[in-house]
């Protein structure tokens, strides 16, 4: 959320040498989501990916998705729908500038769609060969549960 103005002003200068101080440092870890700066930190560090070609191999890289800002006033939509979060792996994956993410998880859960569709949505993501990994942000145990019996494993290791 950083790169996207949300902490306060920054430019892409400013983002670029915290990614090149963090690669320095022997961070290796990157997170962000579709709905930060609506898109701009996943385009942040995707142009930051095509200048240093070498970072690619260096961090992994996690996105997230199911949070849409919704359009008729304040507040969030969570929407973890087979559609929905296909489109938004892809919009994340052009911005990105990448052809697969290592980690692509669930922001918010939408409970109006049982977690095992949610979890068959995601481990076709893996599938695909668009992510690695899969997860979920803010779920409760039962649920992960639930999700494990349907993916075990997430879909691999970072």
């Amino acid at each position: 959320m950083s790169f996207s103005n949300f902490y306060g002003a920054t430019t892409e200068a400013q983002s670029h040498a915290i990614l090149d101080a963090a690669m320095d440092a022997g961070v290796n870890h990157i997170d962000t989501a579709n709905v930060y700066g609506m898109g701009t930190s996943e385009t942040v560090i995707g142009t930051y990916l095509k200048a240093n070609p070498q970072a690619r191999g260096h961090f992994n890289i996690a996105t997230k998705g199911s949070i849409t800002r919704n359009p008729n006033g304040p507040g969030n939509i969570f929407d973890n729908s087979a559609k929905h979060l296909e489109a938004e792996l892809e919009g994340s994956l052009k911005r990105l500038g990448v052809e697969a993410v290592d980690l692509y998880y669930v922001h918010r859960r939408d409970p109006a769609i049982p977690i095992e569709e949610v979890t068959e949505t995601l481990g076709r993501l893996v599938k695909s060969g668009k992510t690695k990994a899969i997860g979920f942000s803010e779920i409760a145990p039962t649920s992960l549960r639930r999700a494990h019996a349907v993916h075990p494993g997430g879909g691999g290791s970072i």
